[in-house]
């Protein structure tokens, strides 16, 4: 992967950048969703925790970036207002929702990962890439002069997705 400047994407946060940068992050459940724009060379990070806004939608202080149903939009919107790509020239690759917490009934990140893939459908962007699910987190690097990510899952060795 080409040498680029580092923008670390947290919790519950969105960044766009173009060529020259690469995002990363680390994801346990939560899920990061990349959408690129190849013929632009410019794209974006979301790093969703859960996978609906809910009640909270109507709360004026709401982390968008939190949840799948605003982050998502948010993310879109963001890459237009920045770059003015329409959502007809991204594609996106999707990482995370890993079932990190034993002994919880609930699959926070199966939740996510079913959420960002119904809003993708629902957007028409397709998935070119995914690497979701298991028990352990993840580590990402999101080259948004390539498009290319690089994919760790803890104990394992990267892959490029």
């Amino acid at each position: 992967m080409a040498l680029g400047q580092e923008v670390a994407v947290g919790m519950a946060d969105i960044k766009v950048g173009k060529e020259s940068q690469i995002l990363t992050t680390v994801l346990g459940s939560c899920v990061g969703l990349c959408l690129y724009s190849p013929s632009h060379k410019v794209g974006g990070l979301l790093h969703l925790m859960m996978p609906s806004a809910g009640m909270n939608m109507a709360n004026p202080d709401l982390k968008k970036a939190k949840y799948a149903d605003t982050g998502v939009a948010d993310l879109v919107r963001m890459i237009k207002a920045s770059f003015g790509v329409q959502s007809s020239d991204l594609v996106a690759k999707m990482f995370g929702g890993a079932k990190v917490l034993q002994g919880v009934e609930r699959n926070i990140g199966a939740e996510n990962i079913e959420a960002v893939k119904a809003l993708l459908r629902a957007n028409a962007i397709p998935v070119k890439a995914s690497c979701v699910g298991g028990e352990r987190g993840y580590r990402i690097k999101f080259n948004l002069e390539t498009g290319r990510v690089i994919c760790q899952i803890f104990g394992n060795q990267p892959e490029e997705f």
